[in-house]
């Protein structure tokens, strides 16, 4: 099969989806469609709140906990997200997700899946199963499909981590977060998530496409160590700046 696939790949290769270059595969095998000069230009957040990953624009800071965290630490225990929600980033996500190219979320995992490799806090976290982000059934109908969901089946598939479908869902259509402040955002949230099934792990993580303020990925946090979940983590592609 891998072979098969490497034959194709010679026969038909990609193009970058930012610049339209032939794609040369990467050393490791992961089919991304992005070539190595898009994917390395692209604002990676190496430079982050340490428990929530919150974009920081001062480098001696890179080893410290953001003034929110310092004045509430959030529910979830650490999250890591790859790059920053800037530039390209905006635009390729958005494509995804509005735009029907569910392709991507191929090419997102794979990126995901750098960020377990590469980082030796979360190879020693080793989740009990992935949790996407649920979306409400109306939302899932207009999309057809739920865009985190998608994103998990890549890092399922190649680490083995179960990914949990059913114990928590969307039981509210709230407002779209865009455009609303932190606060109108947690309060936005607030309820928007229920049980419904009991949930035997005791470690999940948390997969989104975009943390903006974290009232989302918190909200799930709360209510999964509220039904005896003792740690919970949220990996997401890209993770928003403060606004100024």
């Amino acid at each position: 099969m891998e072979l098969a696939r490497r034959l194709l790949s010679n026969l038909f290769p990609s193009r970058c989806i930012l610049c339209s270059q032939t794609i040369k595969e990467f050393a490791d095998g992961k089919s991304i469609e992005l070539c190595a000069s898009c994917y390395l230009s692209q604002p990676f957040n190496t430079v982050c709140c340490v428990r929530c990953a919150l974009p920081l624009a001062d480098e001696s800071n890179d080893s410290n906990l953001c003034g929110r965290c310092i004045t509430k630490l959030p529910a979830y225990d650490y999250a890591h997200s790859i790059f920053r929600y800037e530039d390209d980033v905006i635009g390729l996500v958005h494509q995804l997700k509005f735009s029907e190219k569910i392709t991507y979320a191929r090419s997102f995992g794979e990126m995901l899946l750098t960020v377990f490799e590469s980082n030796e806090h979360l190879k020693k976290e080793s989740p009990d199963c992935l949790l996407p982000v649920p979306l409400h059934s109306s939302r899932l109908r207009q999309r057809g499909f739920n865009q985190s969901i998608e994103i998990s089946r890549v890092i399922s598939k190649k680490l083995r981590i179960p990914i949990e479908h059913d114990a928590i869902i969307r039981q509210r259509k709230t407002t779209s977060q865009t455009g609303l402040n932190a606060k109108q955002r947690r309060i936005n949230i607030k309820g928007a998530f229920v049980m419904a099934g009991s949930i035997q792990h005791k470690h999940v993580l948390i997969i989104d496409d975009v943390v903006t303020t974290g009232s989302t990925v918190n909200e799930l946090a709360i209510l999964l160590k509220k039904n005896n979940v003792e740690r919970v983590g949220v990996l997401s592609i890209a993770r928003a700046p403060l606004k100024a």
